[in-house]
C-alpha cells in the first residue's frame, strides 16, 4: 500500500476543495443538502410536513417524533358512538407508545405483540384556513381532512384489525426558538361518507 506524501495529499484533497470554493463563488444555486438517513423527517415549518412526519413516525415507531407533532392541548375525538368520546394528549401518546412497543415485540404483554403496523394517509390534501378555534380567533390556523387506513396484524397471525375512514387534522402555529412551527391541536376521526 502506498502512503500519500504531504504534497500528494494536498493535491488530492485541497485542489478539488479549492475548485468547489472558488469555482462556484458566483453560482447562485446552492448545493443540495447531504442526504439524510432514513427516515428523513421534515421541518415542521410547513403544515403538510406534519402529515408526512406522522406517517414516518408510525413506520419507525418513533414516539418522541410523534409527540413532537402534537400541540400541548392536543385532543383526539373518536367517531360518533365510540367510547371513550375523546383522548387527551397524554392518553393518545400512551396508546400510540403501546402500539409502537407491541410492533417492536417489546410490550410487556406478549399477547399484544403486533407483526404488522401500517398507517396510510392519502396525500397530498387540501388545507382550509380557519378563522377561529375553540371560539377564539386563530391566526394562521388550518384544517385538512384525509382518508386513512390503519392495519394491525397481531403476532398470533389469526387476528387483524383494520381501521379506515377520514380524519380531520386541525393545526395551529407555535413559536419554537423564534421560529414558527405547526403542531396538530385536534384530530377528529370521521366515518367515510
Amino acid at each position: 500500500m502506498k502512503w500519500l506524501t504531504p504534497r500528494r495529499f494536498a493535491m488530492a484533497v485541497l485542489a478539488p476543495a479549492a475548485l468547489l470554493v472558488f469555482g462556484c463563488s458566483d453560482d447562485p444555486v446552492q448545493p443540495a443538502p447531504p442526504p439524510c438517513r432514513y427516515p428523513c423527517y421534515k421541518q415542521l415549518t410547513d403544515k403538510e410536513n406534519l402529515i408526512y412526519n406522522l406517517i414516518l413516525c408510525y413506520k419507525a415507531h418513533n414516539l418522541p417524533g410523534y409527540e413532537d407533532l402534537l400541540h400541548p392541548d392536543f385532543m383526539w375525538y373518536n367517531q360518533a358512538g365510540v367510547t371513550p368520546e375523546r383522548y387527551t394528549r397524554s392518553e393518545d401518546v400512551e396508546i400510540t407508545g403501546n402500539m409502537f412497543l407491541a410492533a417492536e415485540g417489546r410490550h410487556p404483554n406478549e399477547d399484544l405483540w403486533i407483526d404488522k403496523l401500517e398507517l396510510v394517509i392519502y396525500q397530498p390534501g387540501t388545507w382550509i384556513r380557519i378563522e377561529e378555534f375553540n371560539n377564539e380567533l386563530c391566526e394562521d390556523c388550518w384544517e385538512t381532512t384525509r382518508e386513512y387506513y390503519l392495519v394491525l396484524v397481531m403476532a398470533d397471525g389469526a387476528t387483524t384489525y383494520i381501521a379506515n375512514g377520514r380524519v380531520k387534522f386541525t393545526v395551529v402555529p407555535v413559536a419554537v426558538n423564534e421560529t414558527k412551527l405547526y403542531r396538530i391541536i385536534r384530530c377528529d376521526d370521521l366515518l367515510s361518507p
